[in-house]
């Protein structure tokens, strides 16, 4: 069963250039299963889904850390559902 991970990920510098440029190098990977641009403390939210921690630093290491412009990576693992239930 996989997990669906929330990844924040902050870019050295955010302008319309760098933004099109890390989003057109999502495109090329169908693990990313979403995105959005976000306001606040991080410039972009994605979605993928693992098999588990193992499968998650793959992703990491392979993917995540080799997209343009990348500062920070930031990852959230569900614990539970809480709702809806």
């Amino acid at each position: 069963m996989s997990t669906k991970v929330a990844i924040r990920i902050e870019l050295e510098v955010v302008n319309s250039q760098e933004s099109e440029i890390f989003e057109r190098s999502l495109r090329g990977h169908p693990m990313i299963e979403e995105c959005y641009a976000v306001t606040g403390n991080t410039d972009y939210l994605l979605f993928v889904a693992v098999d588990g921690i193992e499968e998650f630093e793959e992703v990491h290491r392979n993917i995540l850390s080799r997209l343009p412009g990348v500062k920070k990576i930031k990852a959230d693992f569900p614990l539970r559902r809480v709702l809806p239930t």
